[in-house]
């Protein structure tokens, strides 16, 4: 090492050191409006009813209870992306919560229905997706777990991801024999609805309401992988707009279910930078919004404004590019309604004033007050190669920076390849190989999305900085609800950079920083040295 790198170094290291002995004071709020389309964790269902364990569309039935080439099978499977929320069926106490053979990981409550005992039995989560612990009491529709790939699923690994669900009558572990879930699961209501009144789903539009709408052309897109709601919708804008040129949405992979299930779908407005592409674009999100029953919308996101079928729009943080702030399209997530069948109709085209939203509210807060995440680099803080990626990757939620990115790095591996940690955590972000299959995705030159996730490099620098900004955004998002209901608390960066170091679940189940002394010393640590690589 030449004599100047060397005092460079010596320099770097006394300011961590010097850094990491202050203290920060927390003063600001942060804005809390969504910051990527995906589905909310919603809890609850109206008093006196069961809840699905999986949001319609977000669990897709791969099979079913006892079928002739599975008859030994004794419960149904649910399959969706990795960490999708599963929900308790009924009101209850939990008697297992954690490794079981077979499952890898599974809970069993105990609940009495109808005057007599019942089990539900959830399988396959992995290790950090358990939310609740033996002896809990839980509610119907309560968060419990998170989808995963743990035990024995077919194929192995993320691709195998599904809730296997079980009913028990007499009960799982009293000697009680399972029953077909099925009666159960559609009597069942979406979670989330408490506080509304009990409702059964809603059917599919019949078709007299207007001639039955056509299929969607080739050359516009393809409805393959679309749920019954998103193949409405996307037949629909078709129909009406017919300057519309490109319909799309469904993706294999992505961090959130949206995509992956076939509730979302994405459409383009050509020469969105025009005034008339913005009013095209403007009369698409008004139609679909005055018609959001009708279509069984769940939330569309318009120019950098996310827009829910119930409450008030918010202006989302800016994110980087014209796709990412939905300036060029208009998103579109639908309830779903299940995979259509052979002869599905969908009705017509509904007709009817049209109306706007309400406007966006701009000052939707946290509880808690909010540290500063950092900010730019200071110049030479970092391996020049690093530079780049950490400031793209920065883009991609309010509650990073490119300094706090850096600080963690520094924590991680030192910004050095090839670290592997005694848990396996591997590369320059030390990912576990199994949120790595979630969130590690191959990227571009723009930092952009260029593969399926866990076909990444944690060894490569894009790669791995991408993907520590994508999981850390991530982390965020999934806290912000539980942060607004107060179900955790503490300030939103501290809490997102625990949940990097232990897992979203544990921060969400102790109701705040978790009580590890890892994680403990983890946080605190990387909010005082991201002051060493910020510009001044």
């Amino acid at each position: 090492m030449k004599p100047a790198a060397l005092a460079a170094a010596v320099f770097v290291m006394l300011t961590l050191l010097t850094v990491f002995l202050t203290t920060m004071s927390d003063t600001e709020s942060t804005d809390c409006t969504p910051r990527q389309s995906g589905s909310v964790v919603v809890e609850g269902v109206p008093a006196g009813q069961l809840a699905k364990p999986m949001k319609t569309g977000d669990g897709q039935l791969t099979s079913s209870w006892r079928t002739s080439n599975r008859p030994d099978h004794e419960g149904m499977d649910l399959a969706g992306p990795p960490g999708t929320p599963i929900y308790a069926l009924a009101d209850g106490v939990v008697v297992a919560a954690g490794p079981a053979t077979g499952f890898g990981q599974w809970i069993v409550i105990d609940h009495q229905l109808n005057g007599q005992l019942y089990s539900t039995v959830y399988g396959h989560m992995n290790d950090d997706g358990l939310l609740v612990s033996a002896g809990d009491q839980v509610k119907a529709g309560q968060h419990i777990a998170n989808q995963g790939f743990n035990g024995v699923v077919s194929p192995p690994g993320p691709a195998g991801t599904h809730l296997h669900f079980e009913m028990w009558e007499g009960g799982r572990l009293s000697g009680g024999n399972d029953v077909d879930p099925t009666p159960w699961y559609e009597r069942a209501v979406e979670p989330g609805t408490a506080g509304s009144e009990p409702t059964t789903p809603a059917p599919t539009p019949p078709p007299s309401a207007g001639a039955e709408l056509a299929a969607l052309p080739a050359s516009v897109g393809s409805e393959a992988h679309f749920q019954i709601d998103t193949v409405r919708v996307a037949r629909a804008v078709h129909a009406k707009f017919p300057q519309v040129e490109t319909i799309g949405g469904w993706r294999e992979q992505d961090p959130y279910p949206d995509h992956p299930s076939g509730r979302a779908a994405d459409i383009m407005i050509p020469n969105y930078t025009t005034s008339e592409g913005k009013e095209l674009g403007n009369a698409i999100r008004d139609y679909l919004w005055t018609n959001r029953a009708y279509f069984n919308i769940e939330y569309m996101i318009w120019r950098q404004e996310y827009i829910p079928s119930q409450g008030t729009p918010s202006i989302m943080d800016d994110r980087g590019s014209a796709t990412q702030n939905h300036f060029d399209h208009v998103h579109v997530t639908t309830v779903g309604g299940g995979t259509p069948k052979p002869g599905q109709l969908y009705g017509g085209l509904p007709n009817g004033e049209i109306a706007s939203p309400p406007d966006a509210s701009d000052d939707c807060t946290l509880s808690g007050p909010v540290g500063d995440s950092g900010g730019d680099l200071a110049e030479g803080a970092v391996p020049p190669e690093f530079e780049k990626w950490l400031t793209i990757s920065a883009t991609q939620c309010a509650e990073i920076s490119p300094s706090l990115l850096a600080a963690q790095i520094q924590q991680e591996s030192g910004f050095q390849p090839n670290r592997v940690s005694p848990a396996g955590a591997n590369g320059y972000t030390q990912f576990m190989p199994d949120t790595w299959a979630a969130f590690g995705h191959p990227v571009d030159e723009n930092g952009e999305i260029a593969g399926p996730a866990g076909a990444g490099d944690p060894n490569d620098i894009a790669d791995a900085v991408m993907a520590q900004g994508r999981y850390d955004c991530y982390i965020a998002d999934y806290l912000r609800p539980k942060l607004a209901s107060g179900q955790v608390t503490g300030d939103p960066i501290d809490l997102m950079l625990a949940g990097y170091n232990a897992g979203p679940a544990a921060v969400e189940q102790f109701g705040g920083i978790p009580p590890y002394p890892e994680t403990q010393a983890y946080v605190p640590s990387i909010r005082s040295s991201a002051r060493l690589y910020e510009a001044t």
